[in-house]
């Protein structure tokens, strides 16, 4: 009997490795976690990283105003009660112990949240009119927050984005707000200028997307430029895949909030979060293009607007910009003050972040002492490059420096987060044009590293997901559009 189930085992963990779809990987989740008992400890409601009576009793008292239709009682409730992180639901450990799912008392919970908000949204009250509906809900959602996706830099690497971005939208599991640096924010471009016919075609015929992104300048021109890489070969690989487009245009196209890092050359600049609310004529594409120039790789960027005659001019003439990823790879406090976000699902794959996160989300001493040391490192590192600013005069060492410490001083991980497997040996492809095969691989890669995140994305993302959608139905009510 005990040689069966670990043939089975054995069985299902390798087609869990070769699924080619979310169904298939799935499905082979679903049996292990059969096989190893997991279904019983989701049957059982208590462990040690989350209040299990909280959310008990919470589910209980929503369940029963919902039932009695008590709706002023049960709106008062969830506006107060409810927070991304009650009873501590949203720890990563939870999602730990089974490949497939968490405690069947917090699904409990989620869906009887779910469905009191939908009860609340669509059945009609004799004393509040749709229209004071939708601002208690906007007042509610303000109050629980959004989640957004976020896809760092990292070269060729940033092509994995595509598949998270792919299975994320299979599942409805898209944020509609995306931020992209360097490379993510080519892809995020590429998402956010496209309505969902365009990126169903998009997904459809990869043979047709544009490739060619590196191109090794003239050894005149390195010196000439300061950079190795030719801006206007990336350039047409931007154009040719996101478009003409400005943010605003972006937005109404897709009905996603695009956001892309970009940093200032001078000194006692901040770096910026270019969006429609922030610089809505701005060209998506000149943004993309600054936010992948990697200082003696690309060359310094000036943005571009375009106004509403298709008129274009420069955004802020005297100011160059640089790659987004150099002080905010992941921007977090912009994205929190713009857009009240709170809950944020990275895609990570910066070529030097990689090596430091797969130990992470390992347990044992040697993971240990590799953690530890890599934190005393990263201290250390961290205090050199600061005293060494501090004594250096403004000129291209002190800048260097400069970029340095921003780059080893910012944080790369956020709530839930997605990156392919290590593998030293694609490092000496980072700068490669992908073949149209190698692409189709990026983006299974991407697909796989997602897959077993999908249930907690689920769970952190169906309330805000469900305020989203109830917004969405109480304003077209009310004749105010979709957006």
């Amino acid at each position: 009997m005990k040689t069966n189930s670990y043939c089975s085992i054995r069985k299902y963990k390798n087609l869990l490795r070769e699924a080619t779809t979310y169904e298939m990987w799935k499905e082979a989740a679903y049996q292990l976690d059969n096989l190893e008992g997991k279904e019983e400890w989701k049957a059982d409601d208590e462990f040690e990283h989350y209040n299990h009576k909280l959310i008990r009793q919470h589910l209980s008292q929503i369940q029963k105003f919902r039932k009695t239709q008590k709706s002023q009682q049960l709106y008062k409730f969830l506006h107060e009660s409810l927070y991304q992180n009650l009873g501590n639901i949203t720890e990563p450990a939870l999602y730990q112990n089974s490949r497939v799912g968490t405690k069947n008392l917090i699904k409990d919970y989620l869906n009887e949240v779910v469905r009191s908000m939908n009860f609340l949204c669509d059945t009609t009250f004799s004393q509040v009119s749709d229209y004071e509906k939708l601002k208690l809900f906007k007042s509610a959602q303000r109050n629980f927050g959004r989640s957004a996706l976020l896809l760092s830099g990292g070269a060729v690497f940033g092509v994995y984005h595509l598949g998270v971005i792919k299975a994320l939208r299979e599942q409805d599991l898209l944020p509609s707000i995306i931020s992209g640096a360097s490379m993510g924010a080519i892809v995020a471009g590429i998402i956010c200028s496209r309505n969902e016919i365009e990126l169903d075609e998009f997904y459809s015929n990869t043979e047709h997307i544009y490739l060619k992104a590196f191109q090794l300048l003239d050894f005149k021109m390195m010196l000439h430029k300061k950079s190795i890489l030719d801006s206007k070969q990336l350039f047409r690989l931007i154009r040719r895949n996101i478009g003409n487009y400005t943010f605003e245009e972006a937005y109404k196209r897709s009905g996603r909030i695009l956001n892309i890092s970009v940093s200032p050359t001078r000194s006692h600049q901040k770096p910026r979060l270019l969006n429609y609310l922030t610089a809505p004529e701005v060209s998506v594409s000149y943004s993309a293009l600054a936010s992948c120039a990697v200082p003696g790789i690309f060359s310094p960027v000036s943005l571009v607007t375009k106004n509403q005659h298709g008129r274009h001019r420069f955004y802020l003439e005297n100011e160059k910009w640089i790659d987004g990823s150099i002080h905010s790879d992941i921007p977090f406090e912009r994205l929190s003050r713009l857009h009240n976000v709170n809950h944020t699902i990275v895609s990570q794959t910066n070529p030097h972040v990689l090596p430091f996160l797969i130990p992470q989300q390992r347990k044992g001493n040697i993971p240990f002492m590799f953690n530890f040391a890599t934190s005393i490192a990263h201290a250390i590192g961290n205090e050199i490059l600061k005293t060494l600013r501090i004594r250096n005069d403004p000129g291209f060492l002190g800048f260097l420096l400069h970029k340095m410490h921003a780059i080893l001083n910012q944080k790369y991980i956020g709530d839930i987060n997605i990156y392919p497997s290590f593998n030293p040996f694609l490092y000496h492809k980072l700068l490669k044009n992908p073949s149209h095969s190698g692409l189709k691989q990026f983006i299974l890669e991407g697909e796989r590293a997602t897959w077993p995140k999908l249930d907690m994305i689920d769970d952190h993302t169906i309330i805000s997901r469900t305020f989203e959608a109830c917004i969405q139905r109480l304003k077209q009510k009310v004749n105010l559009g979709p957006f």
